[in-house]
């Protein structure tokens, strides 16, 4: 069955409010007699770049993870049945729900709160080491989810090592140029600094010290970046970009997953990772991705992509965190205690995704 039409739109508009790289969707909704299909809409982008595969089926997981808690508030149990077909059909999953009187989960309480927290410059994480309990109730939230787990990069080679490689990841985005015009291409400029925006990602929301602001937008164009980058200036925009605020944070997390497909494993990592990070907004947590790591080591090498030997070292930093070998690392975060973000991103309304 299908709920009746104002609770399937409440629970279609907290699917998107998941979230999505690029601030972007790539999806529809298709609502087919008893049942409504998530479909893809980007795939044509995942033969040419395996990464942008993995960032689509992270952000479905992660939508179908507030699908099934907002239900669940709503009195309804949601069914769940995952493509086989993927790639030929573009059908991600077939969605039917039931009347249900199980008690909902709560972390569906933080979907309208939940939003990527970039502080830096002005309001840092604050470094103070957040409760045991605390960092225990966040990983029972993506334990959860089968075959996932959240690791707490708490031990100080762990910590380097995940460091070095967000180090390596965030430079090697602004030093190549398909990965430097992919980051910049994401940016909408044209808003300034203060506004915000419901598809793409507001320059406000990256949290650029003033100062450096017009350099910053300056270097959307690669003449200027490469110009830059015979100068070094992108070894110092990765420290920027990524280390120095993830080497100030307290927390460093890593959700990984395991499963007999791969197409599985990354859905199951993106719900697990959201539930994560519901339970750190349910807390009053700040929450950073940084999915460079993992993205360039799933990308085809070359091509003004990631270089080779780069995603060689990102691998031997990583890979020791997978417990097994069937296991991979799929989302690096960082975690802590911070004032609001200056400004954060909206989503489109739900006619958009409505086929």
């Amino acid at each position: 069955m299908r709920p009746p039409l104002d609770a399937l739109r409440r629970i279609l508009e907290a699917g998107l409010l998941a979230p999505s790289a690029e601030n972007k969707h790539y999806l529809e909704f298709k609502c087919d007699g008893d049942s409504v299909d998530l479909m893809a809409t980007d795939r044509a982008s995942w033969a040419a770049q395996p990464h942008r595969q993995m960032l689509a089926l992270l952000s479905y997981g992660a939508v179908v993870e507030n699908l099934a808690l907002r239900s669940a508030e709503l009195g309804y149990a949601l069914s769940v049945e995952w493509a086989g077909d993927l790639l030929a059909s573009g059908r991600v999953a077939r969605l039917r729900w039931c009347v249900s009187a199980a008690t909902a989960d709560p972390l569906g309480h933080a979907i309208e709160g939940r939003h990527t927290n970039r502080r830096f410059y002005r309001g840092f994480y604050r470094r103070g080491a957040l409760p045991v309990s605390t960092l225990t109730r966040l990983s029972a939230a993506a334990h959860a989810v089968p075959g996932a787990r959240l690791l707490w990069l708490a031990d100080a080679a762990d910590r380097r090592a995940a460091l070095r490689a967000i180090r390596l990841a965030e430079t090697e985005r602004f030093r190549r140029r398909a990965l430097h015009d992919e980051l910049f291409g994401a940016v909408r400029f044209d808003l300034g600094w203060k506004q915000t925006a419901d598809e793409w990602l507001p320059p406000g929301a990256l949290e650029v010290e003033p100062p450096m602001r017009a350099g910053f937008a300056l270097l959307r164009h690669w003449r200027a970046m490469r110009a830059a980058s015979w100068l070094g200036l992108h070894h110092a925009l990765g420290l920027r970009a990524g280390y120095l605020p993830c080497a100030l944070a307290p927390h460093l997390g890593l959700v990984l997953a395991e499963s007999s497909h791969e197409t599985l494993a990354n859905l199951q990592a993106g719900s697990a990772f959201q539930r994560v990070w519901l339970a750190a907004t349910a807390e009053g947590l700040a929450l950073q991705p940084m999915a460079a790591v993992t993205a360039l080591l799933r990308q085809t090498p070359g091509g003004g992509w990631v270089d080779a030997g780069v995603q060689a070292q990102l691998a031997r930093l990583v890979q020791p965190f997978c417990r097994s070998a069937g296991e991979r690392p799929y989302l690096l975060f960082r975690l802590g205690q911070a004032d609001p973000p200056s400004v954060t991103a909206t989503r489109l309304p739900l006619h958009h995704y409505l086929r």
